[in-house]
């Protein structure tokens, strides 16, 4: 049975409390040939509820799982941003948006905050990067602490294969004379959802005769104890839509998609245009992209182990933000709500010795807080300046107090007018939320008065029925601390969407195929 971790008491809060006051752990500096090496992934657009491991209905992700078994999982993590750059720079600052201030996208990263990359360059570290996605460019300052920063923005940008045999090439000719930090960000499960045959008729219903479909079932159907990569990873991915329409030849959704006959935001919000039956397909390829994805990081983690490198690495994978498949009548995309489908993300956290097999944490965790568990976890000292805090007590047993979490939303995209919901331009009209062990409280600005809905997330997870109105004083108590975190923002009334419509135009014409292929500009 996993050993899941509760919720803490009172009396262990204040345990750990006291704890705190010591000398920490970390401050002692372990000879640079003993500490473990870093390797985080992270999965674009993965909603945590699509992988098996945590309850999925479809076996999509059977090295994730295998993942999970050998480690830790946390049962609720939620991102900042509901969208990229935002989020990954939250990720990788343990800061949110409106302290680190990459609040939209384009952004640049300011210098003046430290990145992961640059704690473990300090620490003597290699520090290699590898991305597909236009958003994590260079100029985006993400690149602070890589020696290494490989981005490569294909015409179609969505290739596990790619991403996966680079990292196996830098695993097997590294400098080892010191441990690395080694960041993947893998971009296949975003919007178009075009995986390679046969993952794009994986999860078509009923049975298959075509034998390649059939073998790779079979295959993701088996019990796994160690990572295996079908061989089916090693076809090249991509948005190629003569991957996808021959299988789905009347599917209206990638018509319009392939051949431009709808805007984007006619899409994204759609108003009962499509069938459902040609939703659910939507469905299933976004379950290919992700097994696809599943099979690629399979490699690296077999690689690793061919290395004899697990017992000394620190494996973190997690996701950027999830996607909208239809909830709240938002369709394939993820910037524009803050409900969990957009929100909630996976976190698995390998390190043996340290984290004991079949572990799930129920406690609420935030995305910021995998920085500072990682450098604890490799014994190095911490953010000077963090919102996030480490986990680590976590995986021994041990308690932290109750983390609650704040994200906010993408500002008004003018490119998408069918969006309604966003009132004002620029950082003033994003959406804020705060969500606690129960309630999730989110502000929506509006001309007429500002807007707010309340979700009872422990008896009504699918956040369907607003409680604002008539649960008016559960709301009141949660609004201070709300308006507090917006109040510190100092750029919460800016504007800047004249100057990153413009930056969006100086763009390589590589990144504007990219952008244009995942639904970013029309």
């Amino acid at each position: 049975m996993p050993n899941r971790l509760q919720t803490p008491t009172l009396v262990q809060i204040t345990f750990v409390a006291i704890l705190s006051t010591l000398p920490s752990c970390s401050e002692n500096r372990e000879p640079l040939d003993t500490r473990p090496n870093v390797l985080l992934i992270t999965i674009e657009t993965l909603r945590a509820d699509h992988i098996s491991s945590y309850g999925y209905k479809r076996r999509t992700t059977p090295n994730l799982d295998l993942l999970a078994s050998q480690g830790a999982q946390f049962e609720t993590v939620i991102a900042q941003a509901p969208f990229t750059l935002p989020s990954i720079t939250s990720l990788l600052t343990s800061l949110t948006p409106p302290r680190h201030g990459v609040r939209n996208h384009p952004g640049v990263l300011s210098s003046e905050h430290q990145t992961l990359a640059e704690k473990f360059l300090e620490a003597g570290y290699e520090t290699v990067a590898m991305t597909r996605h236009t958003w994590l460019r260079r100029k985006s300052g993400l690149d602070q602490g890589f020696v290494a920063y490989r981005n490569n923005k294909l015409s179609t940008g969505l290739d596990a294969r790619s991403l996966s045999l680079a990292a196996v090439d830098f695993l097997e000719s590294r400098d080892r004379s010191k441990p690395f930090f080694l960041w993947l960000h893998f971009l296949d499960p975003h919007l178009p959802y075009t995986p390679s045959y046969p993952y794009s008729t994986l999860y078509q219903n009923g049975p298959s005769e075509e034998p390649q479909v059939s073998h790779l079932r079979s295959m993701l159907g088996q019990p796994r104890e160690t990572f295996e990569p079908t061989p089916y990873a090693d076809i090249p991915g991509g948005p190629y839509y003569d991957l996808v329409l021959p299988q789905y030849p009347k599917n209206q959704i990638l018509l319009d998609l392939a051949f431009w006959r709808r805007s984007r935001g006619s899409i994204f919000f759609n108003n009962n245009r499509y069938k459902e039956s040609h939703i659910a397909e939507l469905r299933d390829l976004y379950d290919g992209a992700i097994t696809y994805t599943d099979d690629n990081v399979g490699r690296i983690l077999k690689t690793v182990s061919a290395l004899e490198l697990d017992e000394s690495t620190i494996v973190a994978l997690t996701a950027d933000h999830g996607e909208a498949l239809g909830e709240h009548q938002l369709f394939f995309t993820h910037d524009f709500t803050l409900y969990d489908e957009v929100l909630k993300v996976p976190l698995i956290v390998r390190y043996p010795g340290f984290i004991n097999p079949d572990t799930v944490i129920t406690q609420q965790v935030r995305l910021l807080d995998v920085a500072p568990t990682l450098l604890e976890l490799s014994n190095l000292t911490p953010f000077s300046s963090s919102e996030g805090v480490s986990l680590a007590p976590l995986f021994q047993g041990r308690s932290i107090p109750f983390l609650n979490a704040f994200a906010e939303s993408a500002p008004r995209r003018h490119m998408f007018p069918e969006q309604k919901r966003i009132y004002f331009d620029g950082n003033r009209g994003k959406w804020r939320m705060l969500r606690t062990d129960r309630w999730k409280l989110i502000r929506i600005p509006h001309p007429e008065g500002d807007l707010h809905e309340l979700y009872d997330i422990v008896n009504d997870p699918d956040e369907k029925t607003n409680l604002f109105n008539e649960l008016s004083g559960e709301g009141l108590k949660l609004a201070p601390l709300l308006n507090t975190w917006i109040a510190n923002d100092p750029e919460r009334n800016i504007d800047r969407s004249s100057q990153e419509n413009a930056d969006i135009k100086e763009l390589d014409p590589a990144a504007i195929q990219q952008l244009r292929t995942l639904g970013y500009i029309p």
